[in-house]
C-alpha cells in the first residue's frame, strides 16, 4: 500500500496491451489443431481400379512413403482415377511437404503409364467436405455461364490466399460434335481415325522462328482463321471426300458427366476446398468479398449465389460466445452486489473482469494462439473465476475494516493475510492444465489451449487482486459504512450455518455415507453416457448423399434425386429450408449429394436435428438408391456425421468383401445399428475385351488397333482443340446413328486390314463379362474395404465401436481384423489419453497444493473432495441428457481446479490458525465461519457466470450447454461437498501431519540457539 501509483498503472498496461492485441490476434472457429494433409490425384481414363491401382497407386504409394513427416497414407483406385491421401505429423510445414511430393511424384512418372494425365498434389482433404459452395446461375446458356465460370470466377477464387482448390460442378462448355455415319465412312474405305488425322489439320502450332535484320526481330508464326461448323464440313479427309460428306458438325455443348441444380434451376456449382492449415473464416470473408466484386461483373441475369458456407457458423458462433460473456459480466457482478450490498465493494471485484479479460487477449497474442470457441468458452468461465481472489481480498480487507483498523492499514493487513491464498488457488488452476497440454492430437490442442487461456484470466486476475483491489479498497473504503457492532452480532443465516457444520462435524460418518451414496447414484449414471467426439452441432445446414449400384447411369441417378428434391420441396414452400442445391454425378457417376441449408438460427424454431430426423424415413424409401442424410462437424473430421465409418483390413480383397458382407448381415440383425453397408459398391459388372494374338497377327493387327477402336467408337477422340471468338474449343469425333449400348454393337464394329478389308471385330476378340472390384481401398498400405452404417435411436458412437468389435471377432475369420475411421477412429484414440489427463491432473495439483502447504496431509484433505464433485458433474451430464465429448470433459477438468480453490481458502486459513495457537478442532470450525461467504461468493458468481451457456441458443449452441451444464449442475454440489466433507477430512488426516508452520519454527529456534552460542 505504499506504492498505489504503481498498482494503477501497472493494471493500466495490462489492459493497453490487451486492446493493442485485439486487432492483431488471429480469429477463427477453433483452435489451429487440424492436422496438415496432403493428396495427390491421378487421371486415368478409361482404366478399370485394378488397373489403377497395380500400375499407379501402389506405384505412386512406394515413391511416398520417402517423404518426410508422413504419418499415415491412405488411398483409392476406382474406375479411371486414382486419390492419395497423406497425413503427416504435428509440426510438419504443408508447404516444404508439398514441394517435397510434389517432387516425389515427378521422379515417379517415369514408373507410370504414358496416357495418363500428370499427377496433382494438393495441400487439403481429398475426402473433405467444401467449406463453402457458390452456384452460377440465371438467363444465360450453359456454355456462357461455364466461360464465366472457367474464367473470371475461378481466376478471382483461386487469388483468396488458404483454398487448397475450386471445383467446378456441372460446367459444360461448348465443343465441335462430329458425328460420322458409320456405313457412309466405311464405304468410301476410311475409318474414324482418317477423320481424326483430318481434323489435326485445322491446327498448326509448328514453331518458325524469327526474322533477325540490323534493326529489328519479327517472330514468325502459322496463321490460322476462327473455326467454324462451316470450315470444318469443307475440310477434306482425303482427294474426293469432305467431312461435310461422312459427317454431321454442330456446335454444342458437352455431353454431361456432372449435373448441378439450385432449387431446380440448372447451375453450375463451385466447391471451394481450404488448406488442410487454413483458416475457414478468413476464407469466409475473402469469398464474400469477391463474390461481391463478382456479382457487379456478371451479365444482367446472372448471379452467383453462396449455397452453403461454414463461416457463417463460425461468425455466428464466435458472436453468440461474446454475448455470453457480456451477459455473465452482468450477472457476475449483479450477485457480488447481493453479496457485500455495497456498491463501493461491489465496483471492486468488477473492475478485476475487464482487465483480467482483455489482458489475457495479450496472452493469446503473445503465445500464438488465437480467439476462437474454445478460448472464448474459457473467457466465459473466467468471467465467473476472475472476480473470485479480488473478493476473497476485499472481503478480508472489509473485515479488517470493521474491527477498527484505518482503510490503508486494513488494506495492507487484509490484503497480506489472504496473499497465500490468492497465490495458492492461482498456482493450482494453472497446474490442473499443465498435463494437458501433453496429449496428443487434436484433443491435447483443443484442451490446452482452453485450460491456457483460463489459467492466463486467473493469473491476470491475482495479479489485479493483490495489486488494484487493495488500493481501490483504502481510496473506497467500502466497509466505511460498517460499524463494529453489527459485525460482532451474527445473522441468523449464519447462525444456522454454524448449527449444520457443527452437527456434520459431530455426525462425520452420516454425513459421509450421504456423500458415498450420492457419489454411487451419479456414477451409476455415468457409466451409461454416452461418448462421442463432439455434441451433433446444428450448423445451418445439412448434406443429404445418396449412392446408386454400380452400373447405375447418370440419367437415372438425375431421375431419383428429383424424387429427393419433391421430399424437400414443401419443407422449402413453408420455409423450413432455403436453398436445396443437388450435385448429381459425382464418385465416378454413381453418386449424388444434396446442400440443404436452413434458415438463419433466429429466423427457426426447430434444429437442424429434428429436420433430418423428418425426411429421414422419406429418404430411406427412395427406390434404386441408398440415401441418407448427415451433418459436418466443426473439428473436419474425415467422414464425421455419417455415424460409425470403419474397415475391414486383411491381405485377400475378394475374402475380405466376402466377410465384409456376412458382418454386415450381422450387423443388420443387431438395433445398435441402422442400415449397415459397404461404404462403396464392391464389385461392378464390366465387359473384357479380349484380343486373340494369333487370329490378329494372321491378319496383320495387334492389341493396340483393337483397344484403339473399341475406345474411340464408345468414348469417342478428341481430334484437336481449336479457337472459335477466342475461345479454345474441342473437336470431337464420335459415331453418329443409333447409341452403342450392347456388347453386340462392339462385336460388329468394322476394323480395317493393310488391304483395305474389313472384318469384325469379332473375328480377332472375344467379349466376355466379368465381375470386378469396383473399388479398392488401402489404409496404411494394407488392403481395406470400408463399412458404414447410421446408430439405432438413443445408441452413442462408442457403444456402437464396441458392438461392432464384438460381433467382427465372432464373423471375420483369421488374419482379418477392424480398424476404424473418421469419428470413430478420433474417439478411440482419444478416449485413452483423456484418462491419462485426469489422473495427471489430480497428481499434478496435488504435488501443487503439497509444496504450497509444506504438508502432504493438507493437501489430501482438498484433493479428498474432489471425486465427490466430479460425481455430481457427471449426474448433471447425465441428468441433462449430455455426453462425454471434448466440451464436457474441458468442464471435468476445470471442476478440478475450481474445487481444489474453495478447498484452499478453507484449509489454508485453518492452517494459519493453527499456527496461531489454535487446536484442529477449533481452527476448522473458525476458518468455516469466516470462510463461507468468500467461498459461497467465489461459487455462486462462477455458478451463476456460467448460466448464459445453459440458457444460449444460435449457432454453437450445443458446445456452450456442454461445457456450461458441468459447470452450472456440477460446481453447485460440488461446492456443497467442500463445505461439509472439508471439515471433516481435515480433523481425521491433519492429525497425521506436521503442525502447519512447524519446520518454519523449528529453523528459527535452531538459528537463533545457534545465534546465541
Amino acid at each position: 500500500m505504499a506504492r498505489p501509483i504503481f498498482g494503477i498503472v501497472l493494471n493500466l498496461l495490462i489492459i493497453i496491451a490487451g486492446l493493442a492485441a485485439f486487432s492483431s490476434v488471429d480469429i477463427r472457429e477453433m483452435p489451429d489443431v487440424d492436422q496438415p494433409v496432403l493428396s495427390v490425384r491421378t487421371d486415368y481414363d478409361g482404366a478399370v481400379p485394378s488397373t489403377v491401382d497395380t500400375e499407379v497407386t501402389q506405384v505412386l504409394e512406394d515413391a511416398l512413403s520417402a517423404l518426410d513427416g508422413m504419418s499415415y497414407i491412405e488411398s483409392t483406385s476406382s474406375m479411371g482415377s486414382s486419390r492419395i491421401t497423406i497425413d503427416l505429423s504435428d509440426g510438419t510445414d504443408v508447404n516444404v511437404a508439398a514441394n517435397e511430393a510434389r517432387e516425389i511424384v515427378s521422379g515417379a512418372l517415369r514408373s507410370l503409364p504414358d496416357d495418363i494425365e500428370d499427377p496433382s498434389v494438393s495441400k487439403s482433404d481429398s475426402n473433405a467436405d467444401a467449406i463453402i459452395r457458390l452456384a452460377l446461375l440465371g438467363d444465360a446458356s450453359l456454355d456462357t455461364l461455364t466461360q464465366l465460370a472457367e474464367g473470371a470466377v475461378y481466376e478471382r477464387l483461386s487469388l483468396i490466399d488458404g483454398i487448397a482448390e475450386v471445383t467446378l460442378r456441372g460446367d459444360r462448355a461448348n465443343e465441335f460434335r462430329v458425328a460420322v455415319n458409320m456405313p457412309s465412312l466405311l464405304s468410301r474405305g476410311l475409318t474414324i481415325f482418317d477423320v481424326s488425322t483430318a481434323l489435326a489439320q485445322l491446327r498448326d502450332d509448328t514453331a518458325l522462328g524469327s526474322l533477325s535484320s540490323e534493326t529489328q526481330t519479327l517472330s514468325l508464326r502459322v496463321g490460322s482463321k476462327d473455326v467454324t461448323v462451316e470450315t470444318i464440313n469443307q475440310l477434306p479427309i482425303n482427294d474426293t471426300t469432305q467431312v461435310a460428306d461422312i459427317a454431321f458438325v454442330q456446335l454444342a455443348p458437352e455431353d454431361a458427366n456432372v449435373y448441378t441444380r439450385v432449387n431446380g434451376e440448372t447451375a453450375i456449382g463451385l466447391d471451394i476446398t481450404r488448406q488442410s492449415v487454413g483458416n475457414t473464416l478468413e476464407i469466409s470473408r475473402d469469398v464474400g468479398t469477391a463474390v461481391e466484386e463478382l456479382q457487379a461483373q456478371l451479365p444482367e441475369g446472372v448471379q452467383l449465389l453462396v449455397t452453403s458456407n461454414d463461416g457463417i457458423f463460425i461468425e455466428g458462433s464466435i458472436n453468440e460466445v461474446v454475448k455470453s460473456i457480456l451477459m455473465a459480466t452482468g450477472i457476475v457482478v449483479v450477485v457480488i452486489f447481493l453479496f457485500l450490498r455495497s456498491p463501493r465493494a461491489t465496483l471492486i471485484p468488477a473492475v478485476t473482469i475487464p482487465v483480467a479479460l482483455i489482458g489475457t487477449l495479450a496472452a493469446i497474442w503473445l503465445t500464438g494462439f488465437s480467439v476462437n470457441t474454445i478460448s472464448l468458452l474459457a473467457l466465459v468461465l473466467a468471467t465467473g473465476m476472475v472476480v473470485d481472489d479480488a473478493i476473497v481480498v476485499v472481503e478480508n480487507i472489509v473485515r479488517k475494516r470493521k474491527s477498527g483498523m484505518g482503510a490503508f492499514a486494513a488494506a495492507a493487513s487484509g490484503a497480506n493475510e489472504v496473499f497465500f491464498a490468492v497465490i495458492s488457488t492461482t498456482a493450482t488452476l494453472a497446474a490442473v492444465f499443465i498435463p494437458i497440454s501433453f496429449l496428443p492430437g487434436q484433443a491435447g490442442g483443443v484442451f490446452s489451449e482452453f485450460g491456457f487461456v483460463l489459467a492466463f484470466a486467473v493469473t491476470l486476475s491475482s495479479i489485479t487482486a493483490l495489486t488494484l483491489a487493495p488500493v481501490l479498497s483504502a481510496l473506497l473504503d467500502p466497509g466505511k459504512t460498517l460499524g463494529t457492532a453489527e459485525a460482532a452480532t451474527p445473522g441468523a443465516l449464519a447462525r444456522g450455518f454454524d448449527r449444520v457444520m457443527d452437527f456434520a462435524i459431530r455426525t462425520p460418518l452420516l454425513v459421509l455415507s450421504i456423500a458415498i451414496g450420492f457419489a454411487m447414484i451419479a456414477m451409476g449414471a455415468a457409466m451409461t453416457l454416452p461418448s462421442t467426439v463432439t455434441p451433433e452441432e446444428d450448423r445451418g445446414f445439412f448434406l443429404v448423399q445418396a449412392r446408386g449400384a454400380s452400373d447405375t447411369t447418370i440419367d437415372y441417378l438425375d431421375t431419383q434425386i428429383s424424387m429427393v428434391e419433391d421430399i424437400l420441396a414443401p419443407y422449402r414452400e413453408s420455409g423450413q429450408i432455403e436453398t436445396v442445391q443437388s450435385i448429381i454425378g459425382v464418385g465416378g457417376g454413381t453418386s449424388a449429394f444434396i446442400v440443404v441449408r436452413l434458415p438463419d438460427w433466429v429466423e427457426r424454431d426447430f434444429a437442424q436435428q429434428e429436420l433430418i430426423a423428418q425426411i429421414s424415413g422419406q429418404l430411406s424409401a427412395v427406390p434404386g438408391v441408398q440415401v441418407s442424410a448427415r451433418s459436418t462437424n466443426s473439428l473436419n473430421i474425415r467422414g464425421a456425421g455419417g455415424g460409425l465409418s470403419f474397415a475391414v483390413t486383411g491381405t485377400n480383397l475378394a475374402e475380405m468383401t466376402e466377410a465384409a458382407d456376412r458382418l454386415t448381415a450381422a450387423m443388420a440383425q443387431d438395433a445398435t445399428f441402422l442400415n449397415p453397408q459397404l461404404s462403396n459398391n464392391s464389385v461392378t459388372a464390366q465387359l473384357e475385351v479380349t484380343v486373340d494374338d494369333s487370329a490378329a497377327g494372321d491378319m496383320g493387327l495387334n492389341s493396340s488397333d483393337v483397344s484403339s477402336l473399341v475406345r474411340a467408337m464408345v468414348q469417342g477422340e478428341v481430334a484437336v482443340s481449336v479457337f472459335s471468338d477466342d475461345v479454345e474449343v474441342d473437336v470431337n469425333v464420335v459415331p453418329g446413328g443409333p447409341p452403342i449400348d450392347d456388347p453386340s454393337d462392339i462385336a460388329s464394329m468394322s476394323i480395317r486390314l493393310d488391304s483395305g478389308a474389313y472384318v469384325p471385330l469379332s473375328a480377332v476378340a472375344s467379349l466376355v463379362t466379368v465381375v470386378s472390384d469396383a473399388q479398392i481401398e488401402r489404409l496404411g498400405g494394407a488392403l481395406s474395404v470400408s463399412m458404414q452404417a447410421n446408430l439405432g435411436e438413443g445408441v452413442d458412437l462408442s457403444t456402437a465401436m464396441d458392438r461392432v468389435l464384438t460381433l467382427s471377432e465372432e464373423v471375420l475369420p483369421d488374419g482379418m481384423g477392424i480398424t476404424f475411421t473418421g469419428e470413430a477412429a478420433t474417439l478411440d484414440g482419444s478416449q485413452s489419453g483423456i484418462y491419462m489427463v485426469f489422473g495427471v491432473a489430480l497428481i499434478v495439483v496435488l504435488l501443487v497444493l503439497a509444496a504450497q502447504f509444506e504438508s502432504f496431509a493438507s493437501a489430501v484433505v482438498i484433493m479428498m473432495t474432489v471425486p465427490f464433485g466430479m460425481a455430481a458433474a457427471l449426474l448433471a451430464i447425465s441428468m441433462t441428457g449430455g455426453s462425454l465429448n471434448y466440451y464436457s470433459q474441458i468442464g471435468l477438468v476445470m471442476l478440478i481446479g475450481v474445487m481444489a480453490k474453495n478447498g484452499i481458502l478453507i484449509v489454508e486459513f485453518a492452517n494459519q490458525l493453527r499456527e496461531a495457537g489454535e487446536d484442529i478442532d477449533s481452527a476448522i470450525r473458525s476458518a468455516l465461519r469466516l470462510r463461507i461467504r468468500p467461498v459461497m461468493m467465489t461459487m455462486v458468481s462462477t455458478v451463476f457466470g456460467g448460466l448464459p451457456l445453459i440458457v444460449t441458443s444460435g449457432a454453437g449452441a450445443e458446445a456452450r450447454i456442454a461445457v456450461g451444464w458441468v459447470i452450472v449442475g456440477g460446481l453447485g454440489f460440488a461446492t456443497v461437498f467442500t463445505l461439509f466433507l472439508t471439515p471433516i477430512f481435515y480433523r481425521w488426516i491433519t492429525v497425521w501431519g506436521a503442525t502447519p508452520g512447524g519446520s518454519a519454527h523449528r529453523l528459527k529456534a535452531e538459528v537463533e540457539a545457534t545465534a546465541s552460542v
